[in-house]
């Protein structure tokens, strides 16, 4: 194995609109390897010296949710050049933000001056306009989800191929995996029974990911890994990259599920979802197109850390269990991104033990959705000595009330909140980028006194020059951040260290109270459309229910049908529209006052007098 390389996986969690967080994030990773990157081919032309000379190839993006769309579009990015985004280019420098394929997807969104995030939420096209693909007119999520689409066609599918680009610090094979829910479920049977007899039971997984390879078609080793490559003249698999980007990102019930279209070879080749790797388990036929409903990846595996892991020992050749992990011998590391990190799931001890029906229910959902995250392989490993192949960056901030962890301003409304305002958008992807070059400078390192031989190598004879002092112990990064200065009149280049950001140089941001309470009219429109045709859509005659003999049973008189036909039609009908009525506004004055109590809670929301008083 190479000793001059450190071989990263990033891992992106689940953050719905907190998405541009990690967007962030990844900006500012970005411009720090690209800057470091110059350095070296600088020092490597004999123009510039004191460089650290070890390398970092990121082998695997992954992610869940909002993080699996990131590891997409950031796929796609690193194929072409774009200005990263400073805290002057959110003031003033709207063209050069459109160009950020990062900011344009977390931030911009769809946003248009005349039609924010909300009002395209809410908007009822997705269920009554057949040119959104839905004739019959179906309700599939609560909120119309239609931007995701764009958004996410907007950038893998422009991608034009660029001979400029140079980003060594990417694996020419770079993995690419998000993780989804599969509601159709991966088929598997195991044999029971002995020479006299065999029985078979059948089951189930839910768990899927869709995962990538760049590379082309005839570079497929029959490993699950679907190749991709952006320059294609169709753009080999990009289309099912969208599909995958969108899926993992389906929200369950709150935004649309969305259909996977995939070889069943993909599937049955991939031992991550093969289980044992054993072909006569599964009963997907890998030469037919397997297709799939799936909502948020997140369901299962919001922080897929622990496949980065196993897929980056499967590169390196590491044998289970046989991981370097000291901090004098570690090669690879699984950086994870955590929007929200669960701070407060700690131990409740003023927990009561509600046995009510209507306190069951959600109970039980919470323990099921906790039990599919659990890592016990995980857990196991987590407490020893020290492990260097794992880093975490979650949001900080100064001035953020702990005792409520308004960290972020996506974060309000289980992780909502971002589309109810851009600038909380806004905010969150500046302080990805400030949390992302503190975390570089002072987290992610190791100590020089291990003399690990990576870390060694590149930083022989700079020793002084880069270490950066911890509680009293020296520290190598393993990211050197720094910026190349070039001299227009002598013509020489310098390096600049990169230093602290100032503190706080964007306010938490507010939203107005009269904005809120100005969406009961978009609100009200929405569940009125959602009443009216959530029992619409029509499943195919096999999927129908109907028994000859209870049709026989229930068939209806003729004066009954007389007098539905009638009175009782209109009756009903007048009723239902009265109850509409009411109910639209009951239940949207309810949202907006759980909107406004959740933004409240987070210092979000401005001191409306008028309003308030």
């Amino acid at each position: 194995m190479d000793k001059k390389t450190i071989h990263l996986g990033i891992s992106m969690a689940g953050a719905i609109s907190a998405g541009a967080y990690t967007a962030g994030v990844m900006d500012y990773l970005l411009e720090a390897l690209e800057n470091w990157q110059r350095a070296k081919d600088l020092q490597q032309e004999g123009k510039l010296s004191g460089i650290p000379k070890h390398e970092i190839v990121i082998d695997i993006l992954s992610g869940a949710s909002a993080g699996g769309m990131t590891a997409a579009l950031t796929a796609a990015a690193i194929h072409t050049n774009f200005d990263h985004v400073s805290i002057a280019d959110v003031e003033n420098n709207t063209e050069k933000l459109a160009k950020n394929p990062l900011y344009h997807s977390w931030v911009n969104l769809t946003e248009e001056n005349h039609r924010d995030m909300m009002s395209q939420m809410l908007s009822t096209e997705d269920i009554e306009n057949d040119r959104q693909g839905n004739p019959d007119m179906e309700v599939r999520s609560v909120f119309n989800s239609s931007f995701i689409k764009t958004v996410a066609e907007r950038h893998i599918n422009s991608i034009i191929k660029d001979n400029a680009v140079y980003r060594p610090y990417f694996a020419n094979d770079l993995e690419v995996f998000a993780t989804l829910t599969n509601l159709r479920g991966i088929p598997f049977e195991v044999a029971f029974g002995s020479s006299s007899y065999t029985r078979v039971h059948r089951m189930k997984r839910h768990f899927d990911i869709a995962h990538f390879k760049l590379g082309i078609e005839s570079e497929y080793k029959k490993d699950g890994r679907i190749p991709l490559n952006f320059y294609d003249a169709d753009g080999l698999n990009k289309e099912l990259l969208i599909q995958s980007a969108m899926a993992t990102g389906g929200f369950p019930i709150g935004l649309e599920p969305r259909i996977i279209k995939r070889l069943g070879k993909y599937i049955k080749e991939n031992k991550y979802l093969n289980l044992g790797n054993r072909p006569d388990l599964h009963t997907v036929n890998p030469i037919d197109e397997f297709l799939t409903l799936n909502v948020d990846g997140g369901t299962i595996n919001n922080d897929p850390f622990e496949l980065t892991q196993e897929l980056l020992d499967e590169r390196m050749g590491v044998l289970p269990g046989e991981r370097k992990t000291k901090a004098s011998d570690f090669e690879s590391v699984v950086l994870m991104i955590d929007p929200f990190p669960n701070h407060s799931d700690l131990p409740d001890t003023n927990y009561l033990p509600l046995r009510a029906f209507k306190f069951i229910i959600s109970q039980i959902l919470s323990a099921m959705l906790g039990e599919l995250r659990m890592k016990e392989e995980v857990l196991k490993s987590a407490y020893g000595d020290e492990d260097y192949t794992k880093f975490l960056i979650i949001p900080s901030r100064s001035g953020a009330d702990p005792k409520i962890e308004n960290y972020i301003a996506c974060g309000s409304l289980g992780g909502f909140g971002g589309f109810f305002n851009k600038q909380f958008r806004e905010h969150d992807f500046l302080l990805g980028r400030r949390n992302c070059q503190q975390f570089l400078r002072k987290h992610f390192s190791a100590p020089v006194d291990a003399d690990n031989p990576i870390l060694a190598y590149g930083y022989k004879g700079l020793e002084n020059r880069y270490k950066v002092t911890v509680n009293q112990r020296d520290y190598f990064p393993l990211l050197p951040d720094i910026r190349v200065k070039h001299d227009e009149i002598t013509g020489k280049y310098s390096i600049i260290y990169v230093e602290d950001f100032e503190e706080v140089n964007f306010k938490f941001p507010e939203i107005k109270l009269s904005y809120l309470l100005g969406l009961q009219d978009d609100l009200e429109k929405r569940i009125s459309s959602l009443v009216s045709n959530i029992t619409n859509g029509e499943a195919p005659e096999r999927e129908k229910n109907e028994n000859d003999i209870v049709k026989r049973l229930r068939k209806k008189p003729w004066h009954q049908k007389l007098l539905n036909t009638t009175l009782y039609r209109p009756l009903t009908g007048l009723l239902l529209w009265f109850a509409k009525k009411k109910v639209k506004g009951i239940m949207a004055r309810k949202f907006i006052d759980i909107v406004i109590a959740d933004m409240d809670k987070n210092e979000l929301l401005t001191d409306d007098k008028k309003l308030k008083e």
